[in-house]
This record gives structure tokens, sequence and C-alpha cells, in this order.
């Protein structure tokens, strides 16, 4: 079975970033050194790619986490490995496509930002559209 060129190294690249730290936890202070450092890198990495990058990048494209989470999924599952990297910006292209555009579909753009609906914009009258003055 062959693995294909550019996926056996991402695959493990995050298996493998905890090694050199690790390593030098056993050096420095032995086996419980060793597994601290492990668990320690791996917490923070966790945290740090599962709850505070979604949530920066959600805050500055203007879409709700929920949105960029199920995007994520969403693209991932129809492209494959390159969804996952492209999906903020196709979600973000389809957004400014679909909902954008037409007045009647921006109270849709809200509801991928997590927050209210755009204003409605008023139309603008013409002096000769006012209704004239009963007297």
């Amino acid at each position: 079975m062959r693995a294909e060129p550019g996926v056996f190294p991402e695959v493990f690249s995050s298996a493998a970033d905890p090694i050199p730290p690790a390593g030098l936890a056993l050096l420095e202070g032995g086996a419980d050194l060793m597994i601290v450092v492990i668990v320690a890198y791996s917490v923070v990495n966790f945290v740090i790619q599962s709850i505070i990058q979604p949530k920066l990048v959600a805050d500055a494209v203007n879409i709700s986490l929920s949105v960029t989470f199920l995007s994520l999924v969403f693209w991932t599952f129809v492209i494959g490995p390159v969804g996952a990297i492209l999906a903020v910006p196709l979600t973000l292209l389809g957004k400014s496509l679909l909902f954008d555009v037409d007045q009647d579909t921006r109270w849709m753009s809200g509801l991928l930002e997590g927050g209210s609906a755009p204003p409605e914009v008023e139309p603008e009258t013409s002096p000769g559209d006012a209704p004239a003055a009963a007297g």
C-alpha cells in the first residue's frame, strides 16, 4: 500500500511536534518530566488549535464560530484536505455571492455572522412621490 506524496508528513507532523521538547525533558529530568512536558504540550496545543484559533478566525472574517466549524466540516467532506484549507474563504465567497447581493436575502447574512440582521435600507422617495396634504 502506497501513501500519497503530501499526506504522510502532514498526518504525523502534529504527533512529532513534542518529540524535541520531550527528549530534552527526558535528558534533563527523567521520564517523569518527559511525561509532564508531553501532557502540557498536548493540552496547550489542543486549546490553541481547537478553541482560540477558530474564535480568532471567526472574529477576523465576521462569521460565527459555529459557521466556521460547520464550513470546515462541509468543505473537507466535499473537496477533501484542500477543502479544510479553503473552508473559510469558500464560505465567505458563497456568503458574498448568495446573501450579500440581494436585499431580500440580507437577513441570512446576519445568521452567518451570528449577530442581528443588517439594517434595512429605506427606499428613497422623491418630493413628487409624497402624498398630497388633505386640506
